[in-house]
């Protein structure tokens, strides 16, 4: 009897959840109940939010690292991008560099109606008693001993010895270098020795040294036939008196920086009479 009633008692248990599940999903229906619709999404969230953790842990972990690692390889290609266009820039700075210096190079090879070949220096010999450099024109170029070689508009020295694909050039500095000068301003003549340092040379035999200025211009002269004349040769630097020698000495800075010129241009002058000097 009491099983009989128990499973009476199931059955009416299961019919009520069943007309109450019919009139719910039909209030729902009509959007009758929206109270308890908000309600029961209110308590049904949290476990809606512990279903899609896990899913919505990885994907936002994948997310991460994927942009983590899409960024770490475009920054690798931006900076190989950066190191190569700096590579160029170099190169585009060096060729613009090189365009000028033969630019300037022609522009003074214009100035006579003389032949010229450009040469670029191989290797430096500087001491106290060499100044010289090796340049990659030789006899096979028609390069000969005593021709003179010019940087930019200024004279650089001239060459001393031939090999067929090479030669050495000495420079305004070596001890053994002399050149006739004079003044451009006050015309005076003189002469430019090396003493066997880098960018310095000696103004000696000066006529009237009180008339001589820190600043001066020194040109050749064109005295001996040797060298063009009206070139850049040196800037007077300093003046220095000595009482126990009565000896006057005068300093020049010459006009090509021997440190940073690389290329030459040799020149073939025409021949000229004394008058033209």
């Amino acid at each position: 009897m009491q099983l009989k009633d128990s499973s009476q008692t199931k059955t009416l248990h299961f019919l009520s959840f069943v007309f109450a599940s019919l009139l719910l999903i039909s209030a729902d229906y009509r959007h009758a109940v929206p109270a308890v619709r908000t309600a029961l999404n209110i308590t049904v969230y949290p476990l809606k939010v512990l279903v899609d953790l896990p899913y919505n842990t990885t994907h936002t972990l994948l997310r991460f690292f994927t942009s983590h690692e899409k960024l770490s390889n475009e920054n690798e290609k931006l900076r190989r991008l950066v190191t190569i266009y700096s590579a160029r820039d170099q190169k585009y700075r060096s060729i613009a560099a090189q365009n000028q210096r033969f630019r300037e190079m022609l522009e003074t090879a214009e100035r006579y109606d003389d032949a010229y070949l450009l040469a670029e220096i191989l290797t430096v010999d500087s001491d106290r008693f060499h100044q010289t450099v090796t340049i990659n024109k030789g006899s096979k170029d028609q390069v000969f001993e005593g021709q003179i070689a010019l940087s930019g508009n200024s004279i650089y020295g001239q060459v001393i010895e031939t090999a067929p694909h090479s030669s050495i050039v000495m420079q305004l500095s070596d001890p053994k270098h002399t050149i006739p000068v004079r003044n451009a301003r006050t015309h005076e003549k003189a002469l430019a020795m090396g003493v066997g340092k880098e960018n310095i040379v000696n103004l000696e035999h000066i006529e009237n040294l009180e008339d001589v200025n820190i600043g001066d211009l020194y040109v050749s002269s064109g005295l001996g036939l040797l060298f063009p004349p009206d070139f850049p040769v040196a800037v007077v630097q300093e003046k220095h008196y000595n009482p126990a020698d009565s000896m006057t000495t005068v300093t020049a800075t010459t006009v090509t920086d021997f440190r940073r010129t690389r290329e030459l241009l040799l020149i073939w002058q025409k021949s000229r009479t004394a008058g033209e000097e």
